[in-house]
């Protein structure tokens, strides 16, 4: 259903290749499983972390489920492959993906340069700059 949902989305709006984003967040899992780990967050109940990665305008393309003890970074080929149908090649037009300090690693990088990304990452320890307008 969720393939149907986005190729109607794409074919009656059109989905933003142009920008993407990925990133994770836990949550807790009471009824445990083996998708689980330790929640460090949260006491160290059982939770789950979810890494998920939307286009342009926060559709959902792809997402993935691990244990909420895994970092960010661990979870990026395994949800840039689970991207539900083909995106278009990047030589049809730069695809851009935005990601927060956690991914700050060269690896990372790399990685997302391979999928043929221009990475937008900001780097750790960078500090905060406020605009004011």
């Amino acid at each position: 259903m969720w393939i149907a949902g986005l190729l109607e989305y794409d074919h009656q709006k059109g989905l933003e290749w142009e920008w993407q984003a990925i990133d994770g967040s836990m949550t807790k899992a009471p009824l445990g499983g083996p998708g689980t780990g330790a929640n460090p967050t949260d006491r160290g109940k059982k939770g789950t972390k979810r890494s998920i990665l939307t286009d342009g305008k926060g559709i959902p393309l792809s997402v993935t489920v691990d244990g909420a003890n895994r970092h960010d970074k661990k979870l990026v080929k395994e949800t840039l492959d689970a991207i539900l149908f083909e995106r278009p090649s990047p030589d049809e037009g730069i695809q851009n993906i935005c990601m927060d300090k956690g991914y700050d690693f060269p690896d990372i990088r790399q990685l997302v340069k391979e999928y043929g990304y221009t990475a937008h990452i900001k780097s750790r320890g960078e500090e905060n700059i406020r605009i004011q307008i």
